[in-house]
């Protein structure tokens, strides 16, 4: 990546660290029940923001305004990647409301985008309906089966088997570090208090050097966190090999050219590794972000999706 390269990557980047600086998650209450699906949402917002739904997880996205806050987000199941018959009305707020992505063209994400036009914060309630579906998903880039390249097909109540979520992690293992099954040995690690798993694992690499690390993964089988456990050298890499690093690693995971992909500088975490923000389009043109920590000898330890 030339220096020209890194420092138009870097002023395109700003306003979009700057807008993750004010993304607000939340994971959903889940009710339960058979039936058709249903998610409610409640936020408060000043200004214009998104509200992202994916799975049992929620995300605001500050468009403008002041920083939005959540109230409450309730569902009686995850939403799938494929809905049946999906709809959205907006409940009440005295601004706009509008569904300007359907999870069936945009890989199981809904967004609806409020506009409040006065001053002041104002509850905006939301409801997202739908009727069936799967979660096929279209790609295997580090999320699904590694068998099938699908999205496992979990319960409605959103837990994915063991198997399942040992298998998310050994793609991501494979594709990461461009290995072969055969190489990588996966165990199931402690559930978070948030449903999420972690799932350790150990691989050989070209040189027959083992490695080993961890990933975390949502009940719904997306995968949270990728992280290697890197080894020291003597020789150390630049600032520029850093963001070439993670501009690859992006590109991999998010299954699209290294061109799609921005990085900019992070914070220095102040033990010789490298914190690199990336800014990524995937295949259906949605932005999607994250960071990548860099060690000092050229390993990826950390990859993180936002």
């Amino acid at each position: 990546m030339t220096r020209t390269n890194i420092q138009i990557a870097a002023l395109a980047f700003t306003l979009i660290v700057s807008a993750q600086m004010h993304a607000q998650s939340i994971r959903a209450t889940i009710t339960g029940g058979d039936g058709d699906g249903k998610c409610t949402f409640e936020v408060q917002v000043d200004g214009a923001a998104d509200i992202e739904i994916q799975g049992d997880r929620g995300l605001i996205r500050q468009l403008s305004g002041q920083p939005a806050q959540w109230r409450r987000f309730v569902c009686n199941q995850p939403l799938p990647n494929n809905p049946g018959q999906f709809r959205f009305k907006g409940i009440d707020g005295r601004g706009s409301q509008q569904l300007v992505r359907d999870p069936n063209s945009s890989g199981g994400v809904a967004v609806i985008r409020i506009e409040d036009p006065k001053g002041g914060a104002e509850g905006y309630t939301g409801d997202i309906e739908w009727r069936g579906g799967s979660n096929n998903f279209g790609y295997s880039g580090g999320i699904g089966n590694w068998e099938t390249g699908r999205m496992p097909n979990g319960n409605w109540n959103g837990a994915i088997s063991n198997r399942e979520a040992l298998n998310i992690c050994r793609t991501q293992v494979m594709e990461s570090r461009n290995i072969p099954g055969n190489r990588v040995t996966v165990r199931r690690g402690q559930v978070e208090p948030d449903g999420d798993s972690r799932v350790d694992f150990t691989f050989r690499n070209a040189k027959g050097v083992t490695k080993k690390g961890f990933c975390t993964v949502s009940s719904t089988g997306q995968l949270v966190q990728f992280q290697l456990e890197g080894g020291r050298n003597t020789s150390r890499t630049s600032w520029a090999q850093a963001l070439s690093l993670c501009q690859d690693e992006a590109s991999r995971n998010w299954g699209v050219s290294a061109g799609d992909v921005r990085v900019q500088h992070g914070l220095d975490p102040g033990n010789g590794s490298y914190l690199v923000n990336y800014q990524a389009m995937d295949r259906n043109q949605r932005i999607r972000t994250g960071t990548c920590r860099i060690s000092a000898t050229g390993e990826v330890d950390q990859f993180r999706r936002q």
